[in-house]
């Protein structure tokens, strides 16, 4: 049982980088392209995927503050460690250091988490990959694309938050939990046509990330290892701990741990390459850490099975 889980959540990112690496590689398509593939993914299919999601949940889920609480606190302290460290011990610039932090805080909810969750908690559990989502497009992210890009070119910090917020993977998804909780019924017909894009975005992001891989070797230095230690096992031992202190239990908390588990998001390496830092270093994190997703998944699962 165990295998068929860890086998639904990985297969599809194995398949899907495997036949990216491979067109690359053999240069069926080339990795020049992947730049429009990253582009499609960033502004347009995840934020798209991000919205449906956000919008199919209930509100009383989505207003769940303990809930929400434990998530934010993983994804938040991993990813001020993972900046910290950045810039204090491995001497990155701003840019480089918010990216780093990124690859090592960002989970593959999107893509990786439906799977498991499914199996393990049942379709009820799918609001953490919301709810993570929410959290990381309106508290991370704006942050991080500021540091990025703006802060850069000298605009203020207000002008440069607000460019962030303007994104489309950061107001389609805030959109999208406004009209849940507003009770906004959107008809069907639109529902069902954004998701023709939507859907994509998982499979377009796998490509991509096996596309770009071609081009590069395995890079195991030192704050490679960090970055997945950070993500596939300190985020989710914080969340687990302070789900547990605020009284999280049953589907609640078995969710909420699970995404802490997950690896780091494909989406990253295509953040990365969208604004020109922290490339190949991203790539690397996101192969490695879905490498030891294997182990840290089977663990989780089996935590979640047996004592919670």
């Amino acid at each position: 049982m165990l295998t068929q889980i860890i086998m639904a959540a990985l297969g599809p990112i194995v398949v899907g980088g495997a036949v990216g690496w491979l067109s690359g590689k053999y240069g069926f398509i080339k990795r020049d392209y992947s730049q429009a593939f990253a582009d499609f993914v960033v502004k347009i299919a995840l934020p798209i995927a991000l919205f449906l999601a956000a919008l199919s949940s209930s509100p009383s889920s989505i207003l769940n503050a303990d809930f929400a609480l434990a998530m934010a606190a993983g994804l938040v302290l991993a990813y001020v460690v993972a900046y910290v460290v950045g810039k204090v011990v491995y001497k990155h610039n701003r840019a480089d250091a918010t990216m780093q932090a990124l690859s090592a805080s960002f989970p593959d909810m999107a893509y990786c988490g439906p799977p498991i969750l499914l199996a393990t908690v049942g379709s009820s559990g799918l609001i953490a990959m919301v709810i993570g989502n929410l959290i990381y497009t309106v508290i991370i992210l704006p942050i991080a694309l500021m540091m990025i890009g703006g802060g850069n070119k000298g605009q203020s910090a207000w002008k440069s938050f607000g460019k962030s917020l303007s994104q489309p993977l950061v107001f389609l998804p805030i959109l999208g939990a406004v009209l849940a909780i507003a009770g906004v019924e959107v008809p069907d017909v639109i529902k069902n046509s954004l998701n023709e894009l939507g859907k994509t975005a998982g499979g377009v992001a796998l490509f991509f990330l096996g596309l770009f891989l071609s081009g590069i070797k395995m890079n195991l230095r030192s704050e490679i290892v960090f970055n997945v230690i950070i993500k596939n096992i300190l985020q989710g031992a914080v969340i687990l701990g302070v789900g547990l202190a605020l009284g999280l239990e049953g589907m609640l908390l078995k969710s909420a741990f699970i995404i802490g588990i997950l690896p780091t998001a494909t989406a990253t390496p295509a953040l990365a390459v969208a604004n020109n830092v922290y490339k190949d270093e991203a790539a690397s994190t996101v192969l490695l850490s879905t490498l030891v997703s294997l182990v840290t998944m089977t663990l989780g699962i089996v935590v979640v099975s047996e004592w919670l």
